[in-house]
């Protein structure tokens, strides 16, 4: 029995493919770029929307188009200056200061002022980098 046993064992051991220690190489994995904002600059990709209504801002000042934006500060501190930038829309480039908030503006969303209701509709919700330049504290 323990011939037959031994026989068995050298059958399985000759008849299974030997299992090599070396493994394919793996293809080094090289971090994506990221892009490095400078003077300390923090960048986010944000959610904008637009409105049109309101005659102060919480910071008490009058809202201007191309200079007030409404913020979550505990996402952007109010009085912070940013340079906001869209593809879609290249017309709202530009620097802005966060004077405002809004009920509805929470996390990574912005609402950028504008004087013409029809602009605020045609804009919707649209993707922006936002580029923190100054921060009030």
């Amino acid at each position: 029995m323990r011939i037959l046993s031994i026989i068995l064992v050298l059958a399985i051991i000759i008849a299974c493919p030997a299992q090599t220690a070396i493994e394919p190489a793996i293809p080094e994995q090289v971090p994506a770029p990221v892009q490095e904002p400078s003077r300390g600059e923090r960048v986010l990709m944000m959610e904008a929307t637009a409105y049109c209504y309101g005659n102060i801002t919480k910071t008490g000042t009058s809202p201007v188009e191309g200079r007030t934006i409404a913020v979550d500060p505990e996402v952007i501190p109010l009085g912070s200056k940013v340079y906001v930038s869209c593809d879609t829309w290249p017309e709202i480039d530009g620097t802005y200061v966060a004077e405002d908030t809004g009920g509805a503006i929470k996390g990574n969303i912005i609402d950028v002022y504008m004087q013409d209701y029809d602009d605020c509709i045609q804009w919707g919700r649209r993707q922006v980098e936002v580029r923190v330049l100054e921060t009030e504290r």
